[in-house]
């Protein structure tokens, strides 16, 4: 079956993709292997795949139906198994345990004091079993559209309940065995590296020796995802490929035979999977390793695609859901693109930089529809930033850190020398990224839908086509480019508009997004307010709405520019992500609220505004604007006076068919100025304050007559808005409402004048 194996990987693929959440459309796809198996014509191979086939709708299908919970619901008291080090980020424990059920589900735990967070960290561990009460809740699901779906990806993890953990009570260590042991000493090992190592050192150790990149910053983690090298802050297959020839070499050096240090390898591997966290790229690799050492040691004939075809088949018969595993589907892809590349396309490049370009080039180019599918972009620099940061962190950064790691059990000032070398590599990386991390060097094309992703699989496919064929880069490129280009004129000129009242919790942020190019706007961008913490409190990754919810929504559509951002007024469930936004897109634009800079939040903001030369403009009751879409006025405030939510921008609209008023957190004293000023009917009202009963007067209501009435308010939050007094007054007024808080975003999407309300949720 020597150069077989592939073939029938795909046809696993195949059968797996029957029966899971897979479109239709790469189902298609796969199924397209059945044409090449056919026309092979070897009888073995045919009936070997028929069989394939089969097993794995099966397995699929066993797998499928087996995700189920078996927990009440009501339970309140539980007995859980630690399978992994819990994180603990600031007064926050989180966890993925295991019940006494053998049911995994996700743990939060609030910690109550700095002497409980210390007694957690220094006692509770992996294997331990804890008593701890709580209460079950399912997982969110997803409330704006092409975002992370939490309680999508924890179903394909088969967990179905979080809980919410409110007392820790007895924790007690289980029988250790020997993966136990292991996983322990991994937990060991992390915490030795937080004792010894420096704030800035101790994430890029943890990442590289042990596989844990939970400690970076977001803004360093950001930088590497910009640059197209996120990958080497995690243990990739590269790495324990170096790691395994080193042993191997250094094995034989001291007088081992070659057949003793492979079998010592055998037995390493796994374990080192385990030491690293069980990542897939890791598992992936070691499995590959293995399988390359038991072909030459017993003469069977695997090459190395035969081996990454069968550890491939292996991942599916243990679970199939991995496919969905982002770090799953990236190594696997870009592995074989380097494996099939470099018998056919890296030969041509005689040169060893060239040769590296172009293993660089390979990996990208193959890594674009998965990048795109999951983060709507993808590096233009990421070849050359790969070219250098590849090697650099492979032969200077890793061993640097690995020989420094073992020398914290060793002498002090040995340690101190090494450490401080490597401080001063990783701060070398780090400022040459800044460098070259300039604006333009990211390519946001949105997420895909499935014809798109289909032609972004071919199109990749012809360039590697193309390049076997002898042609140049730039010829072979030319269908790609042109594929990107048309999706990004697409994009900008669509005919098609819309208006989102993004999810954003307790708060507002409203996209309105006008056909062939005539305007992006984005009036108010949600936040969150930051009350004053205990140092012991504050966490190193913190949700946060800009960077969570508003950026990657508006990255999913292809939007990298807006050209005006409202901000109607200054409190912070209406402007605190401001900031995150003008720092990630190219904002053209601020149109704020006379004086409202008085306020600490919005001078802040403004400020980082001025630092980023985005233009500010100051406008009242009376500013306007037309284009061929539309018009668009202010019709509040009326004087120069900052007094707060009745001084807020309230912004008046035509367009789409539709008669808009998006009203900020207007309150009643301002709706009754706006109604001495102004007599006009509506059919959209934005429903002022999130629905309290400060706002949304009768008289208000019965001189719009609005038809729809869209509520901005956060899932159970704590103001109880919107109140039941607004609710029944619109009610009373057969006034259709959409609501956040129940129907997550909103959405109007029209053509010309003509156009309908979706949302996110049901």
């Amino acid at each position: 079956m020597r150069g077989y194996w592939v073939f029938l990987a795909i046809v696993a693929l195949c059968g797996c993709s029957i029966s899971l959440d897979i479109h239709w459309g790469l189902v298609i796809l796969f199924h397209l292997v059945w044409i090449r198996i056919f026309f092979l014509r070897k009888r073995y191979l045919i009936y070997s795949s028929i069989i394939i086939y089969v097993l794995f709708i099966s397995i699929s299908y066993w797998f499928n139906d087996h995700r189920k919970t078996v927990l009440n619901p009501t339970q309140t008291m539980f007995i859980v198994s630690f399978n992994e080090s819990p994180l603990v980020d600031g007064n926050q424990l989180k966890s993925i345990v295991k019940t006494i059920q053998n049911e995994k589900i996700v743990l939060k735990y609030k910690i109550q004091t700095e002497e409980e967070k210390e007694r957690i960290l220094n006692t509770i561990k992996n294997g331990q079993y804890c008593t701890i009460s709580g209460e079950l809740i399912r997982p969110d699901v997803n409330r704006n559209e092409n975002l992370f779906n939490y309680k999508e990806y924890l179903f394909r993890n088969n967990i179905h309940w979080i809980l919410n953990g409110s007392m820790i009570t007895e924790c007690k260590d289980s029988n250790k065995h020997f993966i136990t042991k292991l996983k322990q000493l991994r937990e060991q090992g992390l915490k030795n590296i937080d004792r010894s190592f420096s704030d800035e050192i101790a994430p890029y150790a943890k990442a590289l020796i042990f596989g844990d990149s939970s400690s970076f910053s977001d803004e360093i983690y950001s930088l590497y995802q910009r640059l197209g090298i996120v990958h080497l802050l995690a243990i990739s297959g590269l790495h324990v490929g170096i790691i395994s020839a080193a042993i191997f070499y250094l094995l034989i050096r001291i007088g081992f035979s070659r057949e003793f240090s492979s079998y010592v390898l055998l037995a390493l591997l796994p374990i080192y999977a385990l030491l690293t966290g069980v990542n897939p790229p890791v598992v992936r690799a070691a499995c590959m390793s293995m399988l390359v050492i038991v072909s030459i040691q017993k003469k069977f004939p695997f090459s190395s695609l035969d081996a990454l075809s069968i550890s491939f088949i292996l991942f599916l018969i243990r679970d199939p859901f991995i496919l969905f595993n982002i770090g799953f589907q990236l190594s696997y892809t870009v592995c074989s693109s380097i494996i099939l590349a470099s018998k056919s396309i890296l030969p041509i490049y005689k040169h060893y930089l060239a040769k590296t370009m172009m293993v660089s080039f390979v990996s990208q180019l193959a890594a674009i529809p998965i990048l795109s599918v999951h983060f709507f972009e993808f590096s233009i620099i990421s070849i050359i930033s790969n070219v250098l940061y590849v090697p650099f962190y492979t032969f200077i950064v890793l061993p640097l850190l690995i020989i420094t790691y073992f020398f914290t059990f060793t002498h002090n000032a040995v340690f101190t020398i090494f450490e401080r070398a490597s401080g001063w590599m990783i701060f070398l990386s780090e400022k040459i990224g800044q460098m070259i991390d300039v604006k333009g060097t990211v390519l946001v094309i949105g997420k895909p839908g499935i014809i798109v992703l289909i032609l972004f699989i071919v199109a990749t496919q012809w360039v590697f086509f193309m390049l076997e064929k002898g042609n140049s880069v730039i010829k072979s490129l030319v269908p790609l480019v042109l594929l990107i280009g048309f999706i990004k004129v697409f994009q900008i000129y669509s005919p098609q508009g819309e208006v989102t009242f993004i999810d954003v919790g307790q708060g507002d942020s409203i996209l309105i997004r006008l056909p062939f190019n005539r305007g992006t706007y984005l009036i108010d961008t949600g936040g969150q307010l930051d009350f004053q913490q205990d140092e012991w409190k504050k966490k190193i990754k913190k949700f946060e709405i800009g960077n969570d919810i508003i950026i990657p929504l508006l990255k999913s559509k292809g939007i990298t520019a807006i050209d005006k951002m409202v901000l109607t007024h200054s409190d912070a469930d209406h402007i605190g992500a401001a900031s995150e936004v003008m720092k990630n897109l190219s904002v053209k634009q601020i149109l704020l609220s006379p004086n409202s800079w008085e306020k600490p939040l919005m001078s802040n903001t403004l400020d980082v505004a001025k630092s980023l030369d985005v233009p500010l403009r100051v406008v009242k009751a009376g500013t306007k604007w037309t284009n061929s879409s539309g018009v668009f006025q202010f019709v509040s405030p009326f004087d120069d006076t900052y007094e707060g939510n009745n001084d807020s921008l309230v912004l008046y609209a035509e367009f789409g068919g539709k008669r808009w008023l998006f009203t900020g957190d207007l309150e009643e004293q301002g709706e009754t100025e706006l109604l001495n000023k102004y007599q006009f009917e509506i059919d959209v009202l934005k429903v002022g304050h999130h629905g309290s009963i400060s706002s949304s007067s009768e008289k208000f209501i019965n001189v719009l007559k609005p038809k729809y009435a869209i509520i901005s308010a956060g899932k159970n939050n704590r103001y109880g808005h919107p109140r039941p007094e607004v609710l029944d007054l619109l009610a009373i007024h057969r006034i259709q409402i959409f609501r956040t808080d129940q129907q997550g975003a909103i959405q109007y999407k029209f053509y010309q004048n003509n156009g309908t309300f979706h949302t996110t949720l049901p």
